[in-house]
């Protein structure tokens, strides 16, 4: 665990921190006019890590695993994407975030953010009709910063809920069938499988956790796979928490 320093910052330094919070909150926020305008390829280019070293370890995680490496994330993000729509057909999606939470390491060279998601995805078909579905869950972000500017390091993107539109959502069935759930669908064969945030409960496993103060990265705060906690038996009876 990183351990708690207790700093004492200049005035020049504290306004440094402020600028560099409001940094972070601004590029989580370009992010989302990124995914509405489908501007994937520039979304990994422009606001993601570009040192070396932290593009080896920079992932994307949804609720069955991660994608590890700028290379696996592209060919998840980009090509996949691309190749499950086919040439010529557009999509909508967006992703708005709110409740924003972000926490600056006292040495001021990572971060971490957390903020809540109610968005929709709309696909085409290809019969002229699309199917629409309201997607809900938290963004998790690990942040670096790379000389002068906040770059994405890790996300998570914990999906809570996913009911097409016009649906009744208390007519799904309680537990996930991950074959043919969208979501897993659409996430494909990530680079580490698992169960990261089991939607059939919403938050009783609480992944991804809000972020806390802490003075200096380390792996073990990381919202990437070094950092995943162990799963908690919580022991609701009757098979609850089944996908586990």
């Amino acid at each position: 665990m990183s351990k708690k320093v207790k700093r004492t910052y200049t005035d020049d330094e504290l306004i440094r921190r402020v600028t560099d919070i409001e940094e972070i909150k601004k590029l989580a926020n370009k992010r989302v006019y990124y995914i509405i305008n489908e501007w994937r390829e520039q979304e990994l280019s422009d606001l993601w890590v570009s040192d070396p070293a932290y593009q080896a370890t920079a992932s994307f995680g949804r609720n069955t695993g991660y994608y590890v490496g700028m290379d696996a994330i592209r060919g998840y993000y980009v090509t996949k994407h691309a190749a499950d729509l086919g040439d010529g057909v557009g999509t909508m999606n967006v992703h708005p975030i709110s409740t924003g939470l972000v926490e600056l390491a006292g040495d001021g060279k990572t971060a971490k953010g957390l903020w809540y998601s109610i968005g929709q995805d709309t696909t085409p078909n290809g019969d002229g009709t699309a199917k629409a579905l309201w997607n809900t869950g938290k963004v998790a972000i690990d942040f670096v910063k790379e000389g002068d500017d906040w770059k994405i390091w890790h996300i998570v993107e914990a999906n809570d809920c996913t009911a097409e539109a016009g649906s009744e959502y208390s007519e799904q069935p309680v537990y996930i069938d991950y074959a043919t759930d969208p979501v897993a669908v659409e996430f494909g064969t990530p680079t580490i499988p698992m169960i990261t945030h089991d939607a059939t409960f919403n938050w009783w496993d609480n992944y991804p956790t809000p972020p806390v103060p802490y003075d200096t990265w380390s792996d073990e705060i990381s919202y990437g796979p070094e950092g995943y906690p162990e799963k908690v038996e919580y022991h609701f009876g009757a098979g609850e928490g089944g996908n586990y």
